[in-house]
């Protein structure tokens, strides 16, 4: 019998995994030249069948992670860029408000009393739907929540820009923040994706430096805007949206072939869906809803009217019965489950990022205003008067991004960035006049101090707690940090517009913006004491350490 015969007559393992019937090689003559010791290479054959390891198939294994991509680091700084654009334009799409807010109130007949509306009615959807878009983008593909919320968000503000009347506008303007409240987690969960743990320190102090650049610099670009001359629908607030999409609609497009898929942590099925957790979305919506309508009306209407009381307090019941209602479903379904809170300083940094925003804000909104309608200045040179802030921000990111370890090491980062957060405002509460002598006394460096401190603490605060993660919960982990900066951007533009008010006079009374600087002292001081207190160092921390003190060492030749 010839070799290629008895291979052909090898045992075959059966589907049902028993071994089939071997033949008997004493059955062949002894005479023929071509025999072979079969008996010995059957052996070998079911021992090499046996030794066989079958790959499983993980298709449907709820455990799985998806695995990065191999994409080139030309490829990965180009996804940044577009993630850090979204980003850039979600934050813009209310920081230009500071600026923009007076010109769409005069254009659209919007009362005094409505006009926080046009800042708050992108803010409250956008800030209800970030856990929501963050359990989306963990769970099924974070790749169709950022591309087709990046798309949505540039028609929207086509759409805005030809608006004539007040009520389309804020109602499309609130459909805006749910298109943008998908572009954040959604953008955390790729970068998770894209880049490679080594290397997500330094991805994400790049994609954090954008929120805050764009923070600072968005009443630059709106200062600007307001020269565009013509009215009706050729006025500027008009083409500041139109620029946008102009923006946004080609990056979008350009992200739906670029921007690699991304599966969700379960496979399709009964499963993911009750994962989704819509009981939990809903409670954390309707909450956070309620806080910052209470906090809105409080500040337009009064803090003893229904408006602020009926909101306010619900929300202080629907907070709680979220939590408790998370701890109910366990691990595995919830949407922020009970573990995500004992993370290392994971909640110190969530408290912490409530006066981050607020930092900015408080100063922008009440100095720019003051400027405006008390010394009537024109708008770009108001926003221009800011411009230190913008660039001293700008300067701190470059130098965290450089020197790594700087990053690697929040306790000290964010502590003395918050110590030079408390020294700006201290300055800025000392003038007597904002313009002239005093301007370069005091507030020119208490924005260069404040603001180069401020830029340290959230870059520091953003990288601590999105390498501190998983990567199956980034998507969640970046929204609730979304959530924080955004409430307290919201309590600080509320208590701002209610001490603004404290004694006659509104903003023509410089005691009142005083009072308004006392307030968010006193606050980031606060913090400060707090975050010094309660920081504990994490072995993962130190690691990342090591890793970026690795890493800065080429860049130091």
């Amino acid at each position: 019998m010839s070799l290629d015969k008895s291979l052909h007559s090898s045992p075959r393992r059966p589907s049902d995994g028993t071994l089939a019937s071997i033949p008997n090689p004493q059955s062949h003559p002894v005479g023929d030249s071509t025999a072979v010791d079969l008996t010995a290479l059957d052996d070998k054959i079911v021992k090499d069948v046996d030794d066989v390891v079958v790959p499983e198939d993980k298709s449907d294994d709820e455990t799985s992670p998806t695995p990065p991509p191999v994409a080139s680091q030309r490829m990965k700084w180009i996804l940044l860029f577009i993630f850090s654009l979204a980003f850039f334009i979600d934050v813009l799409s209310y920081s230009a408000f500071f600026v923009l807010t007076r010109g769409i109130a005069v254009d659209l007949n919007i009362s005094f009393e409505m006009q926080s509306w046009i800042i708050t009615s992108y803010a409250v959807t956008f800030a209800a739907f970030l856990l929501f878009w963050g359990r989306v983008s963990d769970l099924y593909s974070a790749t169709y929540v950022f591309t087709y919320g990046f798309l949505a968000l540039g028609i929207l503000n086509l759409i805005i820009s030809f608006l004539p009347e007040k009520y389309s506008f804020l109602v499309i303007r609130a459909l805006a923040g749910i298109a943008g409240a998908g572009l954040i987690p959604s953008s955390y969960r790729l970068i998770a994706h894209v880049f490679a743990p080594h290397e997500l320190a330094k991805a994400y102090t790049l994609y954090g430096m954008t929120g805050g650049i764009s923070n600072v610099m968005g009443v630059i670009l709106a200062g600007f805007i307001e020269y565009i001359p013509n009215g009706g629908q050729m006025i500027a607030w008009r083409w500041f949206f139109r620029i946008v999409a102009i923006i946004v609609i080609p990056f979008s497009l350009l992200s739906l072939r670029l921007v690699p898929l991304q599966h969700g942590g379960l496979a399709a099925g009964s499963s993911r869906w009750k994962r989704l957790d819509v009981g939990g979305a809903f409670l954390a919506l309707a909450a956070i809803i309620m806080l910052i309508l209470g906090l809105t009306l409080g500040a337009s209407h009064g803090w003893r009217t229904a408006g602020f009381l009926v909101p306010f307090l619900l929300s202080f019941i629907l907070f709680p019965t979220f939590f408790v209602y998370e701890a109910y479903l366990g691990e595995e379904r919830a949407m922020l489950p009970a573990k995500t809170w004992r993370l290392p300083n994971f909640a110190l940094f969530i408290v912490f990022s409530l006066q981050i925003y607020p930092w900015w804000g408080v100063n922008f909104l009440g100095l720019i205003e003051t400027w405006m309608s008390i010394y009537h200045e024109r708008a770009i040179v108001a926003a221009v008067r800011t411009l230190p802030e913008g660039l001293v921000a700008l300067v701190i990111s470059a130098l965290l991004t450089m020197v790594p370890i700087l990053v690697a090491r929040p306790r000290w980062t964010v502590a003395t960035g918050q110590l030079f957060g408390v020294v700006g405002y201290i300055l800025m509460t000392r003038p007597t006049s904002l313009v002239g002598k005093d301007y370069w006394r005091f507030i020119f460096p208490g924005m260069l101090l404040g603001s180069a401190g401020n830029m340290a603490a959230f870059i520091g605060t953003n990288v601590a707690i999105m390498t501190s993660v998983p990567a199956e919960m980034s998507g969640v982990t970046g929204a609730v940090l979304q959530v924080g900066l955004q409430l307290g951007a919201t309590i600080g533009f509320a208590t701002q517009a209610g001490l603004l008010t404290v004694n006659e006079g509104g903003l023509s009374n410089p005691e009142n913006l005083r009072a308004s600087f006392y307030f968010q002292l006193g606050w980031c001081a606060l913090f400060l004491i707090m975050f010094l207190v309660f920081y504990r160092p994490s072995k993962a921390q130190a690691a990342s350490t090591a890793d970026a003190a690795e890493q800065a060492r080429p860049m130091a030749h």
